[in-house]
């Protein structure tokens, strides 16, 4: 069932979905969060900016339940960019906005992240003895005791906003857990201070690109235009290549007959030999895999209740209120997200595991910036069935050159398939770990969420301790397992889907005999310039 709302002022539409997105505890009833997972929002007139973007609200630490935890894990991973906000007074101190990059192997590892901002807020709202507070004087803003006031608030304005920039620079520099997963070049953080009320003041004293908004448009501009970019050299693509067979098909003399056959058998071996040298590559990488996997699990097996002690029965919690806390994990299947922190005691099981594979499974899946020779991505861009000295033997033949660009652009259709499925995939591979972790620890949390009354939380803690004890053993071989199947999986569906294709592709221009006798030369010379 949806709901739909339609209005033209933006206050009329969020007192409309009020009762679909908080909850407010003073005045009770006909309020339905948390049962709504998500409220979408279809912004009109704005093509340039969110066409083929969509901005995802994540739930802040206060509005947890076990939907939202799963809702706001499974989103983060899905997105590109990241964006931190945060008033300005408090940006670089703020503790609940930098939370978010506890969470760095999802947006990395476990996402796809390739990119962060972070925006400092509401920066017209500033105190008239701001420049007493941080003794400035007017040299310092270059302003003189002549100038206006809104000329003088607007010189404390930028002067703060310059300041939080370097506070909040310098506090994302110190997050060295960053550069263990992103190569965090000069692209990859961008912070902005923008006053939404001044861009849209009748009587601003800021000018429109002082308020930073404009920025944040050219930011939303440059991901829809990327995405518009790649769809439009699929379609491109796509279409030279049918135009490419059409003109590749128009010769059905015997002697073109007799040299497709013999083209066709040449591809054919190099597709098997290519196939090989790919499958010999991700053997490797499943073979080296395993061997940190299996150092990972002995290490697991020996730590585990040590490190789970951390999370069961922490030293430095008051024991009145943990109750609650470790009540709330169970029930929630190991994970529990609120003020206080976050406690994830399957993702804390599987700690020496990844520890132990984090920087070669970076190395095999780069989601930014350029891969490495050995990732699997570099090793799908190799493949081909197609040789530079192929191409050159066959200039001669117009007809033939014209089928192995039909070909060429079908085999790269099929690896940026195989890729973005790669991207998809690694999500799930990564955290495969913990997924089946928590599967195995299930049968204990629903049995430790029961347990109430006096010493309930002791016997909470002996029950996890215990199971995680017993099972341990099974418990991390069965973790190990579980990554090492998916990528196999991955491994043979990639094979299987260049094969199909590539065959299929191979078919349809060498084997099969062609009707079609236009000329479609000029159509082809139209999209060649297109493509540049």
């Amino acid at each position: 069932m949806c709901d739909l709302y339609m209005h033209h002022q933006a206050s009329d539409l969020s007192e409309e979905i009020d009762c679909y997105i908080r909850h407010n505890g003073s005045s009770p009833g006909g309020r339905y969060w948390p049962i709504v997972a998500s409220v979408t929002i279809m912004v009109p007139n704005c093509k340039d900016f969110l066409e083929h973007v969509v901005l995802v609200d994540l739930p802040g630490t206060g509005d947890c339940n076990k939907t939202r935890d799963e809702m706001w894990k499974s989103k983060l991973r899905d997105c590109s960019a990241v964006w931190i906000v945060s008033e300005i007074e408090r940006a670089a101190s703020d503790k609940s906005a930098w939370d978010i990059l506890k969470n760095i192997t999802d947006m990395a590892q476990g996402g796809e992240c390739r990119s962060i901002s972070f925006i400092c807020t509401k920066t017209d709202l500033i105190s008239t003895t701001y420049m007493r507070s941080v003794k400035l004087k007017d040299k310092d803003l270059e302003i003189t005791c002549k100038d206006t006031q809104y000329k003088r608030k607007a010189a404390c304005i930028l002067y703060r906003n310059k300041e939080a920039k370097e506070e909040v620079k310098k506090s994302f520099d110190a997050q060295h857990i960053i550069k263990k997963y992103f190569n965090c070049d000069d692209g990859f953080l961008s912070i902005f201070t923008v006053s939404s009320e001044e861009f849209i003041s009748d009587t601003p004293i800021l000018e429109k690109e002082q308020t930073e908004i404009p920025k944040l448009q050219d930011l939303l501009k440059g991901y829809n235009n990327s995405q518009i970019n790649e769809m439009g050299n699929q379609y491109v693509l796509g279409a030279r290549g049918i135009l490419y067979l059409i003109q590749g098909s128009r010769d059905t003399s015997q002697d073109m007959n007799a040299q497709k056959c013999q083209l066709y058998q040449l591809l054919e071996k190099n597709l098997h030999r290519a196939l090989e040298d790919l499958q010999g590559h991700h053997n490797h990488v499943l073979d080296f895999l395993e061997e940190l996997l299996s150092a990972g699990t002995k290490e697991s097996e020996q730590e585990c209740i040590k490190t789970a002690t951390n999370v069961i029965k922490p030293l430095d919690r008051d024991n009145r209120g943990f109750h609650k806390i470790l009540t709330a994990l169970c029930k929630n299947n190991g994970y529990h997200r609120s003020r206080k922190g976050e406690f994830d005691l399957n993702n804390i099981l599987a700690t020496h595991m990844y520890n132990n594979i984090d920087n070669f499974f970076n190395s095999l899946f780069l989601s930014h910036g350029n891969v490495f020779e050995k990732s699997l991505q570099a090793n799908i861009d190799k493949f081909t069935i197609i040789t530079k000295d192929m191409m050159t033997e066959y200039n001669h033949s117009p007809m033939l050159n014209h089928v192995l660009n039909f070909l060429k652009i079908e085999e790269n259709k099929v690896k940026s398939d195989i890729i973005r499925d790669l991207r998809q995939r690694k999500k799930k591979i990564y955290t495969s770990l913990q997924v089946s972790i928590k599967e195995t620890m299930l049968p204990c949390y629903n049995q430790a969420a029961h347990l109430k009354g006096i010493g309930s939380m002791l016997k909470q803690q002996k029950v996890l301790l215990s199971y995680i004890e017993n099972s341990k053993t099974e418990m991390f071989h069965k973790a190990k397992k579980h990554m090492l199947e998916l990528l196999e999986l991955a491994k043979n569906f990639h094979k299987d889907e260049l094969k199909k294709n590539l065959k299929t592709a191979m078919k349809y221009s060498l084997l099969n005999a062609s009707l079609l006798y236009m000329d479609v030369s000029k159509d082809l010379k139209e999209l060649e310039l297109l493509h540049k």
